[in-house]
């Protein structure tokens, strides 16, 4: 009988860098290879981390660069299970230990690092994983330093808010369905600029109040909502001799604009146009350096031969694209 087909995932692979104070010619790829020679079992690469969680260095591999598989689990947690009997009246959930001598995986993380030049390929844990575990690896080999000012920047982005700042900026377009923009969550301690959009469903939805069929934004409504902020040239140039006509109005367009790349990039969404004072475009996909990938799976998790292999592709072509030179 024929084996059964290996499954494979689309996985979203990102490019970091690493930089941290006074970082000279020193890599983080040099530092972490020494440090794996100290580290050299996996009790001495496990760190306990929030809420009794511990997030492990699994696996690595150097070979030019260095590769690394990051676990994340709560040791000794049971997992849910239910029946399988589809006669039965009802499906009973309990929990099941893991086998003596395992735990049940919460996510890992894999990882290419050449250099400073930073590949990651989550699967099931966050991002701020790799940051902890480099956090911690640091300090376990002496280089507290270094891990007190280390961080993994989006390169992409940094470059994009420096046009910003350069450049100031002329124009921020939103784009999305109504629907979409009905559904956005206020959090009224820390307003997100998304939210402009919810406030103009919101009015839309208060205009209809009175209307049984409109009152409410339903999906298949088939709507987009736009908003557009613009500075006023004409009204800028009507007011040439006032020095400082409009400063506040530019100031707000540069807040706004740096917002939206933050606060996109971090929920991943689509749907922006920044147009700078140089006419430059930086659209929602330019500020990430991401792209995906198919890769093997195991499990819940990936194959690590798998996931390496295609970080490695994946820096190569950044290279051959000249990424690593913005």
């Amino acid at each position: 009988m024929a084996g059964k087909k290996p499954e494979f995932k689309n996985k979203k692979f990102y490019y970091r860098r690493a930089k941290w104070d006074g970082q000279g010619k020193n890599t983080l790829q040099k530092l972490l290879e020494d440090a794996h020679k100290q580290l050299d079992t996996v009790g001495k690469r496990t760190f306990e981390v929030s809420a009794g969680a511990e997030i492990k260095g699994a696996n690595f591999k150097d070979d030019n660069g260095l590769y690394l598989q990051i676990a994340s689990y709560v040791p000794g947690e049971a997992t849910s299970i239910i029946d399988k009997d589809k006669a039965a009246k009802v499906s009973n959930v309990a929990a099941q230990n893991a086998p003596a001598g395992k735990d049940y995986l919460d996510g890992d993380i894999f990882v290419y690092i050449k250099g400073n030049h930073v590949i990651l390929c989550p699967s099931g844990a966050r991002e701020k994983v790799v940051e902890l575990y480099i956090w911690h690896v640091l300090r376990a080999c002496n280089h507290k330093e270094i891990a007190k000012t280390f961080e993994l920047d989006k390169v992409a982005k940094a470059s994009k808010l420096k046009m910003i700042r350069d450049e100031g900026v002329k124009e921020v377009d939103l784009d999305t369905s109504l629907y979409e923009a009905s559904l956005i969550h206020i959090d009224k301690g820390k307003p997100k600029v998304s939210s402009l959009k919810k406030a103009v469903a919101d009015q839309l939805s208060a205009i209809f109040g009175k209307d049984k069929e409109l009152k409410d934004i339903k999906e298949k409504e088939n709507l987009n909502l736009k908003i557009s902020i613009k500075f006023d040239g004409m009204e800028a140039r009507r007011h040439s001799k006032e020095p400082h006509f409009g400063d506040a109005g530019r100031k707000r367009l540069e807040k706004t604009a740096e917002q939206v790349i933050e606060e996109f990039e971090k929920d991943d969404e689509n749907g922006f146009v920044i147009v700078t004072g140089a006419n430059n475009r930086i659209t929602s996909e330019e500020i990430r350096v991401s792209d995906s990938f198919r890769v093997k799976t195991l499990g819940k998790s990936l194959s690590r031969e798998s996931a390496w292999q295609k970080l490695n592709e994946y820096y190569d072509r950044l290279n051959a694209d000249g990424v690593f030179n913005q």
